[in-house]
């Protein structure tokens, strides 16, 4: 019989935590041509993962099996990637692939993932001057698995400008071909979404697992609330072939839908030029960078919203405006004339609901009211 064991504390990420202490234990004998693990037991700071089993002194030779489980063990402990699991399940080598079955619940995380990532040339990509690779068929994975994903109500996400927590179960396995399978369902909790410069609300935010892991079904739909008409981005279809549309509540013309989520506003003063940079900005709603349209990188470098040309074809009857939402309610502009006779104005408009709404203008006129919006069809 043998029995050895091992201490050391991980190194120092931030003063506020403390260093997280590691300890190991193996307990095992022989007996024959294999390996009986009694115990073999890691603690990370309160949690502890811990199997047992038989294991072959070949390898190669397989009837490889433990039995494992994990009790509010640090699976990842980056600062970018943290993961508190527990569960519980088989793991096996039979001599050409690897098993792993169980379940396995996380008790806690926090995942962020790189906003942009270095391109990568396409497989079907052709540089001239060097040697083409012929495009090799994917390796199947040399594991067979079985587990059941809980994600539980406390791992949160930060990707790709989506923040909140993701809630639900998936059961990852790999076909006969040795091809990742997932089927289940996740959902957003308490989510947001930044698009556009604006930070819309998620409701709902579903993916659906049938088939291929990496090609889930979309039913999300991100909202700019609290304003006379609701307007989102609408995602459908799957991951490969996503579907976008823009919608309303209550339901209004594109353009007008257009105005309403990208500058919180009835298009009112808007033209066809306008309307039409709209509809440019909406293709570029969900990039992100460079990709988005020139005014709205003008607009946020200087800390506002919309930075526009309004009024008619005519340059006296232009009017540039710059405005800059206090919050979901309130929305403060102003307006500089470019005509003859220069006209200036402040605005500022307060949601009182989705219908009612109050304006206090002041500058070259002053005044001000109570709104009521309906709309039809």
């Amino acid at each position: 019989m043998c029995w050895c064991s091992r201490s050391s504390p991980t190194r120092a990420s931030t003063a506020a935590s403390p260093p997280i202490s590691r300890r190991a234990e193996l307990r095992a004998k022989l007996a024959g041509d294999t390996l009986q693990v009694e115990r073999l037991n890691i603690q990370a700071g309160e949690g502890s993962f811990s199997a047992s089993g038989t294991l072959p002194l070949r390898f190669a030779d397989g009837n490889a099996k433990l039995a494992w489980q994990a009790k509010n063990f640090g699976v990842l402990e980056r600062p970018d990637m943290r993961l508190i699991a527990s569960g519980e399940g088989e793991a096996g080598f039979d001599g050409k692939r690897f098993s792993l079955s169980g379940e396995l619940r996380a008790e806690r995380g926090h995942f962020e993932l790189e906003r942009e990532r270095i391109p990568k040339l396409g497989e079907d990509v052709v540089i001239s001057g060097e040697p083409h690779a012929t495009p090799q068929e994917k390796a199947p994975l040399p594991v067979q698995l079985n587990v059941d994903l809980d994600l539980g109500s406390n791992l949160s996400v930060r990707m790709q400008g989506l923040e909140g927590k993701l809630t639900g179960r998936i059961n990852v396995v790999t076909s006969k071909e040795g091809e990742l399978r997932a089927y289940g369902k996740l959902t957003t909790v308490n989510a947001t979404f930044y698009a556009y410069g604006q930070k819309l609300q998620v409701d709902p935010g579903v993916l659906i697992f049938d088939g291929p892991i990496e090609n889930p079904a979309l039913q999300v739909t991100a909202w700019r609330r609290n304003q006379a008409v609701e307007a989102g981005v609408q995602l459908s279809g799957t991951m490969r072939a996503p579907i976008v549309q823009i919608v309303s509540q209550p339901q209004v013309s594109e353009g007008e839908r257009l105005s309403w989520l990208v500058l919180g506003r009835a298009p009112t003063d808007a033209n066809k030029a306008d309307l039409g940079l709209l509809q440019a900005a909406a293709g570029a709603l969900l990039a992100r960078g460079n990709s988005m349209p020139l005014d709205r990188r003008i607009a946020q470098s200087f800390g506002l919203d919309e930075v526009s040309f309004r009024g008619t074809g005519e340059l006296q009857d232009r009017v540039l405006a710059f405005g800059k939402r206090v919050s979901d309610r309130l929305y403060l502009s102003y307006e500089q004339g470019l005509g003859t006779v220069a006209s200036n104005l402040v605005k500022i408009d307060y949601s009182l609901s989705r219908r009612w709404s109050l304006r206090a203008e002041t500058g070259t006129s002053s005044g001000g009211g109570l709104f009521y919006r309906f709309s039809w069809d």
